[in-house]
């Protein structure tokens, strides 16, 4: 669940306003709160609440597990929590926390079922950007596969660990990743970073997730309002329809201001 007052991060005072006072303020803020908070530290997730890990902890708790890097809301224990507590499957889950050179974390040009436009990773030569990395068991991995609408959504891949630097002074040789099908490049050939992820030496705009959200309603002709939003989550049709303006083909359509 999600605090009312979480709605501040919307800098529009009337769109702020309907989110918290809708009967639906929980589904809107699912959707504008994405990739969601989460420790800035290696912490041990488990029964839906989390502890932080210290660096001697580290090597047996991953040990044995498949390292996932977790570039968007994988990475949040809210979201682990509702992928994975009370499934018949155990949910502690290990999540370390690092940097990763010549990449960044962007928006794809998709539209989650929930309404949110998702992370996904983007070669980014100087960058430096957070990550995290879930440490899942196999049976773990399966599971997440399912949430993640592979492939469908998002295609695993296996990256070489080379560029990663884990806080806890150890990095995985290889790396497992969900990127996303549907690609980053927007309308007018730009590529958004995800303003809530720290980064240095960023090459692309950063932006909020409720600026993007603002975009695709101006794909639409619309301006961003609750009710907006909603539609978003209820009608798969018109969800699809403001995806497919997102990417290069229909430029003339909507250019992010």
């Amino acid at each position: 669940m999600f605090s009312i007052s979480d709605a501040r991060v919307v800098t529009d005072p009337v769109l702020r306003e309907q989110i918290e006072r809708h009967p639906r303020a929980q589904e809107l803020l699912r959707a504008f709160l994405y990739p969601y908070a989460a420790p800035d530290h290696d912490f041990l997730f488990e029964g839906g609440i989390t502890r932080p890990l210290t660096g001697n902890e580290v090597s047996a708790q991953i040990a044995g597990r498949i390292p996932v890097l977790a570039v968007g809301s994988n990475r949040a224990p809210v979201q682990l929590a509702r992928k994975f507590t009370h499934q018949n499957l155990s949910d502690v889950i290990p999540v370390t926390l690092g940097w990763m050179k010549h990449h960044d974390i962007v928006y794809s040009t998709h539209i989650t079922g929930y309404g949110a436009i998702p992370a996904t990773l983007a070669p980014s030569p100087g960058t430096r950007v957070r990550i995290a990395v879930t440490w899942l068991t196999p049976a773990q991995l399966s599971h997440m596969h399912l949430t993640e609408s592979v492939p469908a959504h998002y295609q695993y891949l296996q990256l070489h660990g080379r560029d990663i630097d884990l806080d806890c002074g150890s990095g995985p040789e290889h790396v497992g990743i969900y990127q996303s099908s549907s690609g980053y490049l927007f309308a007018d050939g730009r590529v958004f970073a995800l303003s809530s992820i720290r980064a240095t030496g960023r090459r692309y705009r950063a932006s909020s997730q409720w600026e993007m959200m603002e975009h695709a309603a101006q794909c639409a002709g619309q301006v961003l309002r609750a009710e907006f939003v909603l539609r978003l989550i209820d009608d798969p049709r018109f969800r699809t329809d403001i995806r497919d303006r997102f990417i290069p083909k229909q430029s003339s359509l909507c250019n992010p201001h």
